[in-house]
C-alpha cells in the first residue's frame, strides 16, 4: 500500500497543508477537534512525516550518532540499551556505527553519520589521537559531540567517564591484599583510557613497596580476531608459568581481556584462585555464573549513557556560541565487585 502523504490528508480532510502539519504539531492556533480528527486519520491510515522535509524545515533530524569501538561486550550492550531508553524519552533515534578500533574505521563512521545530517554525535574513540582534526571541525562547524567512556581526548567538549586511575589502583589493591603480588596486567595496544588504567596498576605496587615488572605488562592487539587473541593469551600465560617467577595474579584492563582470560586458563587447566587469582574491568551480567564467579570492576553504565546523552542534548539546543560554553569532564563512580576468582579459603 503506498504512503499517504500530508497534501493527500489535506485534500481527504478539506483543508489546507499547512493546518495538517499544525495539527500534527500540536500547535495551538488548530482547535482540539481538528488536531484530533487529523491525528486519528493520520493514524487510521499509517501516516510517517518526511524526515527529509522536517529537517529542510528545522534544520534537525532527531536522530543521534552513536560510535563506539565495538558492540560486542557486555559493557557496550548495556550503553546501547540505556542510551535507546534516554533517546526514546526524548524522542530521539540514533544511528550506532561501530570503529572496530581502527582509526580509518573510526573516520568513515563519522562521514558516514555527518552525511546522515545527525543533529549530535556521543563517541568512545579508538585513541587519545584518533581522527582529531576530524572530531574538531564537526564539532565546531556540523554538530556537537560529546566524549564518553575513553574521557581523554584533546577536544573542548563535555566528557563523561570514570576515573581509570583511580579504580585500577583499587582492582590491583584487592590483589595485593591477598597477598598475590605477581600480578600480569593484560591491557588493550592502542586504545585511549590503556595508559590511565596502567598508571593505576604501577601507583598501587609502588605505594606498597613491590617492584614493577615491565615483561609484566602486556599489550594485546584488539584488531585481531577473538580466536587469535586467546591464542596469544593462551601463549603468554604459558610462557610466563614456565619462568623461573611465575604470575599468581592477573588483572584485565578491559572487559574482553577479562573475561577472555578466564577460559584461556580453564583450558590450561591452571585453577583460579589458587594458582592465579583474576579481577578487571567488565559489566558482565552473568558474573556470578562463571567458574568460578569473576570478581569485576564495575562501570556505572545507566548513569554514564544518560549524562552524556543528556549534555549531548543540551548542546544540540543551546543557542549559545560553543566558545562560551563552560564543558564538563564529569567522572563517575565504579564498584569493585569480589566473587570468587579472588576469594582464597
Amino acid at each position: 500500500m503506498a504512503k499517504i502523504t500530508l497534501k493527500e490528508i489535506a485534500k481527504r480532510l478539506h483543508l489546507s497543508p499547512s493546518t495538517i502539519s499544525k495539527a500534527l504539531n500540536d500547535s495551538y492556533e488548530i482547535s482540539e477537534e481538528t488536531k484530533r480528527k487529523v491525528r486519528e486519520f493520520a493514524q487510521r491510515h499509517n501516516y510517517q512525516p518526511n524526515p527529509l522535509a522536517k529537517y529542510l524545515k528545522l534544520g534537525k533530524t532527531n536522530n543521534i550518532g552513536v560510535l563506539l569501538p565495538n558492540i560486542q561486550t557486555s559493557f557496550s550492550a548495556q550503553l546501547l540499551r540505556y542510551l535507546h531508553k534516554s533517546a526514546i524519552h526524548n524522542s530521539y533515534n540514533f544511528i550506532l556505527m561501530q570503529s572496530i578500533d581502527n582509526e580509518k574505521d573510526e573516520e568513515r563512521a563519522l562521514l558516514t553519520l555527518t552525511n546522515q545530517g545527525v543533529d549530535g554525535i556521543l563517541i568512545a574513540p579508538v585513541s587519545e589521537t584518533s581522527n582529531q582534526q576530524l572530531l574538531s571541525d564537526i564539532h565546531n562547524n556540523n554538530c556537537p559531540v560529546v566524549i564518553f567512556d575513553r574521557i581523554h581526548y584533546n577536544l573542548d567538549t563535555h566528557k563523561v567517564g570514570i576515573d581509570n586511575v583511580r579504580s585500577t589502583y583499587l582492582a590491583t589493591e584487592e590483589l595485593i591484599k591477598i597477598n598475590r603480588k605477581n600480578i600480569i596486567a593484560f591491557c588493550g595496544k592502542n586504545i585511549g583510557v590503556t595508559q590511565y588504567r596502567l598508571e593505576g596498576y604501577r601507583k598501587a605496587l609502588e605505594d606498597y613497596n613491590i617492584p614493577i615488572k615491565e615483561e609484566n605488562i602486556i599489550y594485546i592487539d584488539y584488531r585481531k580476531s577473538l580466536t587469535k587473541i586467546d591464542e596469544g593469551l593462551k601463549k603468554i600465560i604459558i610462557r610466563h608459568m614456565r619462568s623461573n617467577d611465575p604470575p599468581n595474579a592477573i588483572l584485565g584492563t578491559t572487559e574482553t581481556l577479562t573475561t577472555r582470560v578466564l577460559g584461556v586458563l580453564a583450558d590450561l587447566k591452571i585453577q583460579v584462585p589458587k594458582e592465579i587469582a583474576v579481577i578487571g574491568f567488565s559489566n558482565i551480567e552473568f558474573a556470578n555464573s562463571l567458574n568460578p564467579a569473576l570478581s569485576t570492576v564495575h562501570q556505572p553504565t545507566e548513569e554514564m549513557a544518560s549524562t552524556a546523552l543528556r549534555l549531548l542534548l543540551d548542546l544540540i539546543n543551546s543557542k549559545r556560541d560553543r566558545s562560551q560554553i563552560d564543558f564538563q569532564t564529569i567522572l563517575l563512580e565504579t564498584s569493585i565487585q569480589l566473587r570468587k576468582s579472588t576469594m582464597l579459603t
